[in-house]
C-alpha cells in the first residue's frame, strides 16, 4: 500500500491525538489539558461516497502541507510551522510549545537546512500503511464512516486509560487532585532523571506527549 507526504499525521490528527501538550493552572492547583486537532471523516471523504481511500488521505495530507508552506517554496520552515500552530497560546503555553516544536522540527529536519520537505515530514517506514490497514477492518481497501469512528473510539479509550494511570501516579496522596507540590515534585523527578539521578516517585508518570 503506497503512502506519501504525512498520511500518518493526517490519520493521527483525524483520531484526535494531542497536537500540543499544555498545562494550565487554576486555583493554585494544576490540571493537564490538551489542544487537539480534529480532522473529520467528511473532510477526508473528498468525493462524498461514504468511504475514505488512501488517495483521499494523500490528497488531504498534500493540502495540509501546502497550507503550512505559506511562501510556496515547496518546504516548511520553523517560522511557518510556528505561525500555524502557536496562535492563541496563553498562560505560558507559548514558550513550552515553542521549545517542543523546536525539538520536533530539528528531529525531522534530516539534512539540517532549516526547512522540512514533504518527504521529511512523512512517517518513517510503513507506519502509514499499517495505520490505514488497522482502520480498514474489513480489508476492502477503504475506510467507512463506521470504521473511522470505531478507530477513533478505540484510540480515545486508550488515551483516557493512559491519562487516568498518569493522574493516579501524580496524585501521590490520593485525594483526587494534583496539587502544585505534587506537580513540582514530578518535575523535579524528571529533571533528576535527565541527569542520571532518577529517584522512584510520581515523576515516573510524567511524559512529554
Amino acid at each position: 500500500m503506497k503512502s506519501s507526504y504525512f498520511i500518518g499525521g493526517v490519520i493521527v490528527a483525524a483520531l484526535s491525538v494531542t497536537a500540543m501538550g499544555v498545562s494550565a493552572k487554576e486555583g493554585g492547583r494544576h490540571r493537564h489539558g490538551h489542544e487537539r486537532q480534529h480532522v473529520t471523516f467528511e473532510q477526508l471523504d473528498a468525493d462524498g461516497d461514504g468511504f475514505v481511500t488512501v488517495e483521499e488521505m494523500e490528497a488531504h495530507a498534500a493540502s495540509r502541507f501546502m497550507a503550512l508552506d505559506t511562501d510556496g517554496d515547496g518546504a516548511v520552515s520553523l517560522e511557518e510551522m510556528k505561525s500555524k500552530f502557536s496562535k492563541g497560546d496563553a498562560d505560558g503555553k507559548g514558550e513550552r510549545g515553542a521549545k517542543r516544536m523546536d525539538r520536533m522540527f530539528s528531529k525531522m529536519d534530516a539534512n539540517g537546512d532549516g526547512k522540512l520537505t514533504a518527504d521529511e515530514m512523512k512517517p518513517k517506514g510503513d507506519r502509514s500503511a499499517k495505520m490505514f490497514e488497522r482502520m480498514d477492518t474489513d480489508g476492502d481497501g477503504k475506510i467507512s464512516a463506521a470504521e473511522f469512528e470505531a478507530a477513533k473510539a478505540e484510540r480515545d479509550s486508550k488515551r483516557a486509560e493512559h491519562k487516568q494511570k498518569m493522574f493516579e501516579k501524580l496524585d501521590t496522596d490520593g485525594d483526587g487532585v494534583i496539587s502544585k507540590e505534587e506537580f513540582d515534585a514530578a518535575k523535579d523527578h524528571m529533571r533528576g532523571a535527565k541527569h542520571g539521578k532518577k529517584r522512584p516517585g510520581a515523576g515516573d508518570a510524567v511524559q512529554d506527549n
